[in-house]
């Protein structure tokens, strides 16, 4: 049954947003056919059908037959740099032009790191000129060179000449995405992404060799590399989809053309890029469910009513995950359902995934099954990021008991919740500093305090040093009040602030009459460093940092977690 949206009009996929320079062109997709999106209602994929991919997909027989490759999932070559192109290749996929053939190699857009043989594709943009890195790609051995200028003076490698050199990386990258024939995951929302990713790639493990999204490459520049680096090996593709405005989330979807879509959360992000509302984040994000076609599956997080509300096209299945419904029949239960969440001091979640026998004639025969997860890391947001990956595994048959056995193989990603013990000194880091927002900072305080409300007998002083939470519009100085506020209702020990906004909610709060006894300001994390290390380094202390990416957070952390050697010098 097609389900009814408040956000039907917000979201309809006749709207056509004000998009990036990087996205105003149509990609053409080659080297295949998208499937119609034509259909009736929602659809309901039998579980048994999953599990036949599944077995299918393990030996080959169920992938298309193209370009003679009906024996794998990838249809291509690979080296060290991952797909490669011939000189000719690339001005066929790109429409280019050829002015130098070269020989075959994969795709690079970084002179520093380019490996030797590959082919670079000059990046042009705001702040950069990739054409004047060409020659620093022919010292280090370049195949060729992919640029929208005429090669320098006594160029002797390959050459294509493009109108548009980003244009033709996301060309390339749709190529590649058309030759692949396994299950494509593609994964967005405001909180989370990219520890739901991870999940969701240990999730996976037994499908088959996953390939995805590393680092921070899931933008309009990451997402065609890392489809770009794909190994032919690859049997399923995870994935994390960015955005920073509207327009962004579907142009990746063009690219990636996603078979799982999921959409996590939505929450106070990149608000400046979206015309400063929450409204204007649930239309950004649902582009991807927006974009999806008949056969796709999305997945749905049931808890958060902004993504529950989004419209999926007719002909799409819905797959949801979330906590129990209690005024909801067994029918109305989520797909996946979490519960028992417990975390133990700084170490470890505990919770209960459940995977519902749907209220579909199609599915009555499939029982209940419930499965325990411990994950040795803090935080209890790990739960619900682990019942979205659960969710993916289920939409591609997996045994929910195998996927809860892999999910407790998860260790927190550098600078996102990381536990960092500096035990000469007695301090405990809880590095989060890559990344804030509203959501994502009341979650960790939650972590820091539960934490310690679990363990009255840990006396170590509770520090929190924060930065300012970027591009939150018009309403910024109200996140960053009620951000204060909460810290000074947890009781924490010591607050210290970077940035212009908390130094401005620090002010806010002083006036209407708040103890902020327990909060220090700095102009930058430098300058709040030299503020606080003694008070830091006086004892004992769980010490939680946090920022936006631009405050320069890790500063704090390398300094924090330094050896008393490394203090002395």
């Amino acid at each position: 049954m097609q389900r009814a949206s408040p956000l039907a009009a917000v979201c309809s996929t006749s709207f056509t947003p004000a998009v990036p320079y990087y996205a105003r062109t149509s990609i053409s997709l080659r080297g295949g056919s998208r499937r119609s999106g034509a259909g009736g209602g929602r659809t309901v994929i039998e579980r048994k059908d999953r599990r036949a991919v599944r077995q299918s997909a393990s030996d080959g027989s169920a992938w298309h037959e193209e370009e003679g490759c009906s024996s794998a999932p990838a249809c291509w070559e690979a080296d060290g740099g991952g797909v490669i192109f011939s000189g000719e290749e690339i001005a066929r996929v790109v429409e280019g032009e050829l002015l130098r053939g070269g020989p075959r190699g994969s795709i690079g857009t970084d002179s520093r790191s380019l490996l030797p043989g590959q082919w670079f594709v000059a990046l042009d943009g705001y702040n950069f000129d990739g054409y004047a890195f060409v020659e620093d790609a022919a010292r280090a051995g370049c195949a060729g060179a992919v640029s929208s200028r005429a090669p320098p003076t006594g160029w002797t490698g390959g050459y294509v000449v493009v109108a548009d050199t980003l244009l033709a990386l996301q060309r390339l990258a749709a190529d590649v995405r058309n030759r692949f024939k396994g299950p494509v995951v593609g994964i967005t929302g405001s909180v989370g992404k990219t520890t739901t990713r991870a999940l969701t790639a240990l999730a996976l493990r037994s499908f088959g060799e996953v390939h995805h999204t590393r680092g921070n490459l899931n933008n309009h520049v990451g997402v065609p590399l890392t489809l770009l680096r794909m190994p032919a090996t690859t049997e399923v593709c995870v994935l994390e989809l960015g955005m920073s405005g509207f327009g962004e989330i579907a142009r990746l979807a063009e690219i990636a053309r996603p078979t799982v879509r999921v959409v996590i959360n939505v929450a106070p992000v990149h608000l400046e890029g979206v015309g400063g509302s929450l409204q204007g984040v649930a239309r950004a994000k649902g582009e991807l469910f927006a974009t999806a076609v008949q056969g796709d599956i999305c997945v749905v997080n049931a808890d958060d009513t902004w993504v529950s509300s989004l419209p999926v096209p007719p002909g799409c299945e819905v797959l949801t995950f979330g906590t129990v419904r209690q005024d909801s029949s067994d029918e109305a239960q989520p797909d996946i359902v979490l519960s028992g969440v417990r975390s133990t001091g700084f170490r470890e979640v505990t919770f209960s995934l459940t995977e519902t026998a749907r209220g579909n004639a199609e599915v009555t025969d499939v029982p209940s099954s419930s499965d325990t997860v411990t994950i040795s890391e803090p935080g209890a947001h790990l739960a619900m990021n682990a019942a979205a990956a659960a969710a993916v595994a289920a939409a591609l048959g997996l045994p929910l008991s195998d996927v809860c056995r892999d999910l407790c193989r998860f260790e927190s990603l550098e600078m996102r919740m990381r536990v960092i013990e500096v035990p000469a000194r007695g301090i405990l880091c809880l590095d989060d500093s890559y990344n804030a927002s509203p959501a994502s900072v009341r979650s960790a305080l939650r972590t820091l305090h539960n934490a310690r409300q679990g363990q009255p007998e840990d006396t170590r002083r509770a520090v929190v040093l924060l930065g300012d939470m970027l591009e939150l519009g018009p309403h910024s100085l109200q996140y960053h009040e009620d951000i204060l506020d909460a810290c000074l209702d947890h009781g924490f020990d010591l607050v210290g602030l970077v940035g212009p906004e908390y130094c401005r909610a620090l002010a806010s709060v002083a006036a209407r009459g708040g103890d902020v006894s327990a909060a220090v300001a700095g102009a930058d994390a430098a300058n709040l460093w030299e503020k606080v290390k003694g008070a830091v380094n006086s004892g004992p202390a769980v010490v939680l940092v946090k920022g936006s990416r631009g405050m320069k957070m890790d500063y704090i952390v390398q300094r924090l977690t330094r050896s008393q050697d490394e203090l002395r010098v």
